[in-house]
């Protein structure tokens, strides 16, 4: 029986110092691991300054483009206002050179009219008037005579 006690402290023995191995190996992996995550984390502030400044200066840009995007839209809102004026102000330029022009044509006929009226009424008179001479009755005139009246209208 004693040399099984004695087995079982051998194993026992072997045991913790099996367990003491590793241990000792775990403590040194974690301290490993340890130095390389204070590598990175020194790596990482050193990285963290100029991504910070990358951040602001997307910031400042990203606000620039919002701004400059509301004054293009501004802008062309102006310009949209600007071409709906002009072009109400050249239709009513239109209209009003139209209004004048018919108001010329229709003057220019009135003066042109006015002596071609009267010299065919002159006409018209002197016709029956030899017609009258000759024929020595006065005739009524038929339907496919038309009676000219001449209105005196004032040139403007």
């Amino acid at each position: 029986m004693q040399t099984l006690l004695t087995v079982a402290v051998i194993v026992i023995a072997l045991a913790i110092i099996v367990q003491a191995g590793v241990l000792v190996s775990m403590y040194l992996m974690s301290r490993k691991l340890a130095n390389k995550a204070d590598v990175l984390m020194t790596a990482s502030q050193r990285l963290m300054p100029p991504l910070e400044t990358i951040t602001n200066n997307l910031k400042t840009t990203s606000d620039h483009l919002a701004e400059s995007g509301k004054i293009a839209r501004e802008q062309v809102m102006n310009v949209q206002q600007f071409v709906t004026e002009s072009q109400q102000n050249i239709r009513q330029q239109i209209l009003d050179v139209r209004g004048m022009v018919l108001d010329t044509v229709d003057e220019a006929r009135t003066v042109v009219m006015r002596p071609v009226r009267q010299y065919a009424a002159i006409a018209t008179a002197i016709a029956e008037g030899v017609r009258t001479f000759f024929s020595g009755r006065k005739r009524e005139p038929g339907p496919e005579e038309k009676v000219i009246i001449i209105e005196e209208r004032p040139a403007a």
